[in-house]
């Protein structure tokens, strides 16, 4: 799936739900700090991408995807990411500036750094999943 259909699609949502004009949106915008989204949004927004692609969304899909990645080695220890944790999210959130992901992050502080690209990529990977099954 082309990441370029699937980012105008997102941007559309994303100004249906928010507001927010989808000309204003770029790929590498964080969700919560640069486009102000809060959670109640993202619910929303992850659910009309559900709709439009007939697939599950769910944010804590790239963390179970690390943790696979991992094979039983801890992904977190009480909320802070592990070393190997953070070096698997590196390799699966490319579109993330990599010195983010620093010792000490927490799960939390995590989904600051998502950005419109990831959004576009956990839809894109759940769409690939779907059609592979």
């Amino acid at each position: 799936m082309e990441i370029n259909r699937i980012f105008e699609k997102v941007k559309e949502v994303i100004e249906e739900s928010c507001g927010i004009d989808a000309d204003s949106i770029q790929l590498d915008d964080t969700l919560f700090d640069d486009l102000g989204i809060d959670s109640i949004d993202m619910v929303d927004i992850l659910f009309e991408l559900e709709s439009e692609y007939d697939i599950e969304l769910k944010i804590s899909d790239l963390e179970k995807r690390s943790e696979e990645e991992l094979e039983g080695r801890p992904y977190e220890i009480d909320g802070v990411l592990t070393k190997e944790g953070l070096e698997s999210l590196k390799r699966n959130m490319t579109e993330v500036d990599e010195n983010l992901f620093v010792e000490g992050l927490t799960v939390h502080q995590l989904m600051k750094l998502f950005t419109v690209h990831s959004l576009c990529k956990l839809v894109i990977f759940q769409i690939d999943k779907k059609e592979a099954a």
